[in-house]
């Protein structure tokens, strides 16, 4: 994976393979809390980019990143469905280009927004839930699993 840029192509190549009943969490290593999940599901794919609620100060988006996050498209936090985080949602089937831009969101919010330096300081963690919870290996992400 080359930068961002390579991560956001991998990310929206994987979200299109993932099955029904598939997880995805993206986050920073370190236990910082700044994270991207993704559920599919039958109907389509939930998203969500963390919130500043519950995050150290130091580590919050902010007004600046708050306005390039809403800006790359993340419906804004409102305490309902998805409590204090970021959202937006994908029917099933979608096209590829709607699994790019997803992606691209996702890299706007985590490197913009949140300010993570880049795709190396992050891990994954996947499961499928129609399944027993069976651990997901997704090797197009160039990320390690979180161990």
């Amino acid at each position: 994976m080359t930068g961002w840029d390579g991560f956001g192509e991998a990310l929206a190549e994987q979200l299109t393979l993932l099955g029904a009943g598939s997880v995805l969490i993206i986050r920073e290593g370190g236990g910082t809390g700044r994270y991207a999940q993704f559920l599919q599901s039958g109907e389509g794919v939930e998203a969500e980019l963390v919130g500043d609620h519950g995050l150290d100060p130091a580590l919050r988006a902010g007004e600046a990143g708050c306005r390039l996050i809403v800006e790359a498209g993340w419906q804004p936090p409102q305490d309902t469905v998805y409590g204090h985080n970021w959202w937006t949602e994908l029917p099933w089937p979608s096209a590829s280009d709607a699994y790019r831009n997803l992606a691209g969101m996702t890299v706007t919010g985590l490197r913009d927004g949140l300010r993570i330096t880049g795709p190396e300081a992050l891990v994954y963690e996947a499961w499928d839930g129609r399944r027993g919870n069976r651990s997901l290996v997704l090797p197009l992400l160039g990320l390690s699993p979180k161990s």
